[in-house]
């Protein structure tokens, strides 16, 4: 019996050549956030509408697979407005790869090398403890970013590393991140948790700004979907999420954006609201980084704080 293989990153040129050499020994699967049959040359794959940085979507699309081959250059079909590093977005979807075969039970990982990220990317995949098989040969990626592209939606995806300070669980860093949108006086915002839900707000909490409805993945990933507030918009055909992942084995945690459909015209996002989003996200990176740092320096450790 044929083994059921998932491939990442098979709308691609490369993409398609490895389907294509492996076609007559497996039952090829590929997941893409948009999926173009019409025009894939290869017709026995079967195409699967799943993003690669949507840990729901990968989970199941893993469903009932025996390998899972993983090669992604996050250059094509991320979002409509993209602000977030090649490096980044590569390791958040390596991350979903490898928890999701973990959940599923597949039977092994095949990473195509060639990658800037190569060490990075296969210690990700190998953290939730699937085999990982590395190809012997390399096929570099550009990995170059493009902050604009054509989209089906016009939806946004930021990402931001931040450190989760000495001590501190995912959880701690969660609620600080609101209390700190609350009690930081240059925010001009104001929090309140009620029912698993956060409401950001700026004078009348019955007003507000943004609902966040929090889901919990697992212990070290953490989902908030955007469900109401003025700059929500409505009949949205995506529900915007806000997304704080751990790195297994690291202090190292991704903030992620994605789905977000802005209300407002682009050009006044683009130029006015997106700013102001990065600047109080870097605001509290910097703050969550001092914490970390404090608290080494308190355990003992003889460091000198560096920018």
């Amino acid at each position: 019996m044929k083994p059921n293989v998932l491939l990442a990153g098979g709308s691609g040129y490369i993409g398609k050549n490895i389907s294509s050499a492996i076609e007559n020994d497996a039952n090829l699967f590929a997941l893409s956030k948009y999926p173009n049959t019409k025009k894939e040359f290869n017709h026995n794959i079967k195409w699967l509408k799943k993003d690669i940085y949507n840990y729901e979507d990968v989970k199941s699309a893993m469903s009932g697979m025996n390998i899972a081959v993983f090669y992604l250059d996050p250059n094509k079909n991320s979002a409509k407005l993209t602000q977030a590093t090649a490096r980044d977005l590569n390791l958040i979807a390596a991350d979903n790869f490898a928890r999701a075969a973990a959940q599923q039970k597949i039977n092994k990982i095949l990473y195509v090398s060639g990658s800037r990220f190569d060490n990075e990317t296969i210690q990700c995949l190998k953290n939730y403890g699937v085999p990982v098989e590395t190809t012997e040969t390399y096929i570099k990626r550009s990995h170059i970013n493009v902050e604009l592209q054509v989209s089906k939606y016009n939806d946004i995806r930021t990402a931001l590393r931040m450190i989760l300070p000495r001590k501190w669980s995912l959880e701690q860093l969660v609620a600080y991140f609101f209390k700190w949108l609350n009690d930081t006086r240059g925010t001009f915002l104001h929090t309140k948790y009620i029912e698993n839900r956060y409401i950001i707000y700026t004078r009348n909490e019955f007003k507000p700004l943004l609902v966040m409805k929090k889901e919990v993945n697992d212990n070290s990933l953490i989902t908030f979907n955007l469900v109401g507030g003025s700059i929500i918009k409505k009949r949205s055909k995506k529900q915007g999420k806000l997304e704080f992942r751990q790195i297994k084995g690291t202090r190292l945690v991704i903030v992620q954006l994605y789905d977000y459909i802005p209300k407002l015209l682009w050009p006044l996002y683009y130029f006015f609201q997106a700013p102001v989003q990065g600047l109080i996200m870097s605001n509290d990176f910097i703050d969550c980084r001092i914490r970390h740092f404090n608290g080494r320096v308190q355990s003992g450790e003889k460091m000198k704080y560096t920018k």
